[in-house]
């Protein structure tokens, strides 16, 4: 039970008790709340993670230009890390890189328009380096001679 107020400094200090009280009843519901939002929107978001892998859902901000190239890249890098450069090294040292390497796959840097200009890259590149092995070696004796 409380005590009666009985003058004025009183009701004010009961007054800045309850509004503390309010305030701390406030942040609590609202910690119980966004908790309780997040318990619910972890299905969802898992979902929606699924449909992005095979590009079903729409896309976020981040991903607006993701495609199929993509998603498979941030599979297939973590894959070929781990089974090449990271062979016999320790667990957590294979997930941080994996996390990694997974953040680093985004639109912006691996995507179809992206993997078409590494390829012609490269073929330009094979190309020339065959182009240039198979010079004709000149003797000097023109086809068109006596001597020929």
């Amino acid at each position: 039970m409380k005590a009666k107020i009985e003058n004025i400094d009183q009701l004010r200090a009961e007054i800045r008790t309850l509004k503390i009280k309010c305030a701390e009843d406030e942040i609590y519901f609202n910690q119980g709340f966004l908790k309780f939002k997040k318990i619910i929107e972890a299905p969802t978001k898992f979902f929606n993670s699924i449909l992005n892998l095979f590009g079903l859902a729409d896309e976020d901000e981040n991903n607006k230009h993701s495609d199929w190239v993509t998603s498979l890249g941030r599979i297939a890098l973590p894959f070929l890390l781990n089974t090449t450069l990271l062979r016999g090294r320790g667990f957590i040292t294979k997930a941080i890189v994996s996390l990694l390497s997974q953040r680093t796959v985004n639109a912006k840097n691996f995507n179809k328009d992206v993997l078409t200009s590494w390829v012609d890259t490269l073929t330009n590149w094979i190309n020339n380096s065959t182009k240039k092995s198979k010079k004709k070696i000149d003797y000097g004796i023109p086809p068109d001679s006596e001597t020929y």
